[in-house]
């Protein structure tokens, strides 16, 4: 996994990273260079310990490698060992870096939960389209259709679609959901099932607008004023 730290992107080798990197975001003191700290009793004896506890055929060089000459030149470790290297320098140092990979992980799992709620509401869309067609018997228009999803969308967007590609700069024909945060695809994918079954049991549009935003003040609403506030800090 890539990481940053105080604004320094940290280079990776075959899943390894470069203490080197970790050396200039601590501020590059000399003394606190990855040499010292390799030259290390308990060091080495980390190393060992983490070959010892693996349960893979790892090496030395599987743990931490100096390459000298090339492009690629430097100290590369593994994640304990660049926790280990942190604490050498400074506890505050150490504290940095473990919140800065923690803060990465978790934008990571956020991510992974945003693309699989936005699946699952592109997956039933259909389910709401077919509950349109059968509740419009006498004639859908292909206005049915995005009447409901923007009902949708200004209850959680506070816009239609088309509202919300001027306001956020987007091409006319882009779909909006792809741009949205988790908690918004989350939200939306609530609203979309609560309202295919609105309609299946024959509410009125009314009173499915009315049941939708009591719902999602309820359940929705707290998590996007935070994402806002977040944004905004």
């Amino acid at each position: 996994m890539n990481l940053t730290i105080s604004n320094k992107k940290v280079k990776m080798k075959d899943g390894l990273y470069c203490l080197n990197d970790l050396h200039k975001a601590s501020g590059a003191d000399k003394k606190n260079g990855p040499s010292y700290w390799l030259a290390l009793k308990s060091t080495n004896d980390m190393a060992l310990e983490i070959l010892k506890s693996s349960d893979t055929d790892m090496s030395v060089s599987d743990v931490v490698t100096t390459i000298k000459g090339g492009k690629g030149q430097g100290t590369y470790a593994i994640k304990e060992m660049v926790y280990s290297y942190a604490m050498w320098i400074s506890p505050a140092f150490h504290l940095h870096v473990v919140r800065a990979y923690d803060a990465q992980v978790t934008g990571q799992i956020d991510e992974l939960n945003r693309q699989q709620s936005r699946q699952t509401a592109k997956l039933e869309a259909k389910f709401l389209t077919d509950a349109i067609k059968y509740d419009k018997k006498e004639g859908v228009k292909h206005y049915h259709f995005s009447n409901e999803f923007n009902l949708i969308n200004k209850i959680v967007l506070g816009m239609n679609a088309k509202q919300y590609r001027i306001e956020n700069g987007l091409e006319p024909n882009q779909p909006i959901r792809d741009t949205l945060t988790k908690n918004e695809i989350a939200a939306i994918e609530h609203m979309q099932r609560l309202d295919t079954g609105m309609i299946e049991l024959g509410y009125s549009y009314d009173k499915r607008k009315s049941e939708l935003s009591r719902v999602f003040l309820t359940r929705h609403n707290k998590r996007l004023c935070e994402d806002v506030k977040r944004l905004e800090s």
